[in-house]
């Protein structure tokens, strides 16, 4: 039986804005999402959170606590030619800190299509495709009307 993938995600808000992992599509667009990944077996959550972000942002994070959840389910399907199975993720994001001294820059395994980092404007989101849509929307919200989950997005 398959079951979800469990990934966690950092939020890192420093001067209004968001970082966010920037990638480049093969048609040349950019989207944003979130640094983090995959939790593994046997590692808590904490631990799968600083070991994404020092292979995708390239610095220390200090993870400190749950700031909301989302879901990507898509279903099979073809890309360029490819069969892609089904996938199912669940995303725990954590607020996060960066630890002293530590800047975001090149990651030691960033992934596929990742050209980098960039500070988003809180304020801005909508200008930018963000990953999922829902959680730009979310970031602009009220804080103190914000839910825990943003949902379901399809892939």
């Amino acid at each position: 039986m398959r079951t979800p993938r469990v990934a966690v995600k950092a939020l890192l808000i420093r001067d209004r804005s968001i970082l966010m992992n920037r990638y480049v599509e093969p048609d040349g667009r950019e989207v944003f999402a979130l640094p983090g990944g995959g939790q593994e077996h046997g590692e808590d959550q904490v631990a799968a959170l600083i070991r994404e972000c020092r292979e995708e942002i390239g610095a220390q994070v200090e993870v400190h606590q749950v700031a909301c959840f989302f879901e990507v389910m898509t279903a099979p399907g073809r890309r360029d030619d490819t069969v892609i199975d089904s996938f199912h993720q669940v995303n725990i994001g954590y607020w996060c800190g960066l630890a002293e001294g530590e800047e975001p820059g090149e990651g030691t395994e960033p992934d596929a299509r990742q050209a980098g980092t960039a500070w988003l404007p809180l304020d801005r989101l909508g200008e930018h495709e963000v990953h999922p849509p829902a959680l730009a929307r979310w970031l602009e919200s009220d804080p103190s009307d914000r839910p825990l989950s943003l949902g379901v997005s399809p892939g």
